[in-house]
C-alpha cells in the first residue's frame, strides 16, 4: 500500500513538473486604457496629413487638437495612422499552450491591431477573443468566423456539414447566436446550401467570406468576399485566356464582390527553398516544431501536396495574381489585405506587411494599399468605428518614425501600437516575444512538442493512406 501511495505521489509530481515546464512564461501585461500622443502627424489614406496634433483617449479617441509648437513628448514628430487589419488568419489550436499568445504579440509588434480568423484549427476562439477584449491577454482585436460550411464529403476537418438550404440556414443562425462575426464557405459546399447560407447571413448582417465552391459557377456568387482569387482557374495560371479574365472582372463588379488574394502566402512558400525559409529570422521566432516538422514537406503530407505550387510554377502564378489584382482594382473592385497566417512559413504580423508590398506591386498606390488594410478592412468587418483617426473612433493606432503614405517600408519603423486605448511600446513587445520564443527552445519543451508534432503527422499519414 505504501509503495502504491508513493508511486501515485511520484506520478502526480512528475505530471505537475511536466505541466510547469511546458507552461510558457507570463505574457506581457496589458496596460490600462489611456494614452496621450503629443505633437504627432496624423496620416489617413486619401486625406491630407494633419501636422502638430495631440491625440488623447482611452478605449476611444476622445480628442484631437493642435499641439503647441513647444510641446514635447516621447512620440513628438512621429506619424500616427489607423492600426492595420489582417483579414485572413488561422490561429493554432488551443492545446498548443502559449502559441496563440505568441501570435498575438507578433501581430502587435508589426502594427496589426485587428485580425479576422477564418477557420480556427482545433477549436473555436470565443474564449480567447474574450481574453483579448478584457485585456487579460495582450493582443489585437479578434474577429472570428464560425466553423467553415461544407457539404459531404468535407475537405476541412473542422467544417460543419450542411447538405441543403435548410441545414445551411440553421447553422448560420446558430453561429450568429454564438457570437461569431462572419460566415466562411468552403470548397465542397453544394449550390442549394450556398444559397441558404448567403441569404441567412445577409438577413442576420453577417459578412460572407471564403472559397468558391467547386460545384458553384463563379457567376452565381453574390455579395461575397472571395479568397485566393478563386473561381477563375484551378491550374495553369499562365494560360488563362483574356475573355475569361474579362468575365471574371466584370462579374466581380456586377455582383459586388470583394477579393482578398493572399499573394504573400504564395510567394513565401512557393518561391523559396524550405531550408532557406526555415533560417529566416522571423520564422525563428516561432516554436521550432513549425519549421522542423509541421511546415517541412518531408514530414507533413499536407505540405508536400503543395509541391506543384513551388518553383517556376509558383512564380508564374504570383505574376498572374498580380496582374489580376491590378485589373480588379482598376475596375473598382475592393481589394483587401490578409496574410493566411499558419500556412507554411507565413509568420504572424510580418506576413501582412509582405502582403501589402505585393498589393503595391500589383498596381495599388501606397495610400491605396494602406486604405485596404485600414478603412477598407473596417468596411469589410462592418465596423465604422475602426480604420480611422477621429474623435469617437476606436483607439486603435500605430506610431511610426517615418511616413508610409509614400513608402510602405516605413511600416517597419513602428515605435508603439495602441489597441482599445492600451499603448504598447515596441521594445516591450520585442522583449516579451524574445521571452516567449526562448521558451520553446528549452530542451525538454522542444523535445515534447517535437514528439507531439511527429505523432500528429503520423496520424495524418495514416488517415491519408
Amino acid at each position: 500500500m505504501r509503495a502504491l501511495a508513493l508511486g501515485l505521489i511520484l506520478t502526480t509530481a512528475a505530471i505537475v513538473a511536466l505541466l510547469f515546464t511546458l507552461r510558457p512564461p507570463e505574457g506581457l501585461p496589458a496596460p490600462a486604457p489611456g494614452f496621450s500622443l503629443v505633437d504627432v502627424t496624423v496620416i489617413e489614406p486619401g486625406q491630407l496629413p494633419r501636422t502638430h496634433q495631440s491625440i488623447r483617449g482611452a478605449e476611444r479617441i476622445q480628442s484631437i487638437e493642435p499641439s503647441r509648437r513647444e510641446a514635447g513628448g516621447p512620440f513628438a514628430g512621429r506619424f500616427v495612422l489607423p492600426g492595420l487589419v489582417d483579414l485572413h488568419v488561422h490561429h493554432p489550436p488551443a492545446f498548443a499552450v502559449g502559441e496563440r499568445e505568441l501570435f498575438a504579440l507578433l501581430f502587435l509588434a508589426h502594427g496589426v491591431t485587428s485580425v479576422r480568423d477564418t477557420g480556427a484549427i482545433g477549436g473555436d476562439l470565443l474564449e480567447f477573443r474574450r481574453r483579448l477584449q478584457t485585456g487579460e491577454t495582450a493582443g489585437p482585436r479578434l474577429f472570428a468566423c464560425g466553423p467553415p460550411l461544407d457539404s459531404e464529403p468535407v475537405s476541412w476537418s473542422g467544417a460543419v456539414v450542411v447538405n441543403d438550404e435548410s441545414e445551411a440556414r440553421a447553422v448560420v443562425a446558430q453561429q450568429a447566436d454564438r457570437g461569431f462575426d462572419c460566415v466562411k464557405l468552403y470548397n465542397g459546399l453544394w449550390p442549394e446550401a450556398l444559397r441558404g447560407a448567403e441569404e441567412e447571413a445577409t438577413a442576420l448582417g453577417l459578412p460572407v467570406v471564403g472559397h468558391v465552391p467547386d460545384a458553384v459557377p463563379f457567376h452565381e456568387i453574390r455579395h461575397t468576399e472571395i479568397q485566393h482569387l478563386m473561381g477563375l482557374v484551378d491550374s495553369r495560371w499562365d494560360e488563362v485566356p483574356e475573355p475569361l479574365i474579362a468575365r471574371y472582372v466584370r462579374h466581380s463588379v456586377e455582383a459586388k464582390l470583394a477579393h482578398l488574394p493572399t499573394m504573400g502566402a504564395i510567394a513565401r512558400w512557393g518561391t523559396l527553398d524550405a531550408n532557406d525559409l526555415a533560417a529566416d529570422p522571423n520564422v525563428q521566432l516561432l516554436p521550432p516544431h513549425y519549421r522542423e516538422w509541421i511546415w517541412d514537406p518531408a514530414h507533413n503530407p499536407l505540405v508536400s501536396s503543395l509541391a506543384p505550387s513551388r518553383g517556376s510554377e509558383a512564380i508564374e502564378r504570383l505574376a498572374f495574381m498580380r496582374h489580376l489584382v491590378g485589373r480588379l482594382h482598376a475596375a473598382g473592385v475592393p481589394i483587401l489585405a490578409g496574410s493566411d497566417t499558419l500556412n507554411p512559413f507565413v509568420v504572424p504580423g510580418v506576413s501582412l506587411l509582405e502582403e501589402l508590398e505585393h498589393l503595391e506591386s500589383a498596381g495599388l498606390s501606397a495610400e491605396e494599399v494602406l486604405a485596404s488594410a485600414t478603412r477598407g478592412a473596417a468596411r469589410a468587418l462592418g465596423r465604422s468605428d475602426l480604420g480611422a483617426v477621429r474623435v469617437g473612433a476606436a483607439a486603435d493606432l500605430i506610431v511610426l518614425r517615418e511616413d508610409p503614405s509614400h513608402d510602405l517600408a516605413a511600416l517597419r519603423t513602428l515605435e508603439a501600437v495602441v489597441v482599445g486605448g492600451r499603448l504598447y511600446r515596441r521594445e516591450s513587445l520585442e522583449r516579451a516575444i524574445a521571452s516567449q520564443s526562448g521558451h520553446w527552445e528549452r530542451p525538454w519543451v522542444r523535445t515534447f512538442w517535437s514528439f507531439a508534432a511527429r505523432s500528429v503527422l503520423a496520424w495524418i499519414r495514416l488517415f491519408e493512406a
